[in-house]
């Protein structure tokens, strides 16, 4: 899995002029799901990538952002990779939830890495 992350930064940073944000590795066991907090610029549009080991068949991510009365839902997804475009209108905090839709046969751990980027500002194409 880090093989796959380390060659998805340098295809994001030096050929499609993006800037990591943020990027967590972390273990889903049975049900399990972890969650990553990040507050989010509206000068940005924000791409978010999610990939399992290989002991993951498909991740569910589900975003929610906190409004003014609470949290308030704002997409999901559920594939082998998932990818989400969010778009914040203000600045925000952006809850994202990471869960294993399937496990491969004969699992029930695996690990994985979500990744959020953007443009990069300094870089001009």
């Amino acid at each position: 899995i880090f093989e796959t992350v380390t060659t998805k930064v340098v295809e994001l940073e030096e050929e499609k002029n993006q800037e990591i944000v943020n990027v967590t590795f972390d273990l889903l066991v049975n049900e399990g799901k972890k969650t990553v907090w990040r507050y989010l610029d509206p000068a940005f549009s924000y791409d978010m990538f999610v990939v399992g080991d290989r002991r993951i068949g498909k991740l569910k991510v589900t975003v929610y952002k906190q409004g003014k009365s609470g949290w308030e839902y704002v997409d999901e997804v559920s594939a082998s990779n998932p990818k989400l475009k969010i778009i914040p209108t203000e600045f925000e905090q952006y809850e994202f939830t990471v869960s294993v839709d399937e496990f491969k046969t004969g699992n029930n751990t695996g690990h994985f890495a979500f990744m959020l980027y953007h443009e990069n500002p300094e870089k001009k194409k």
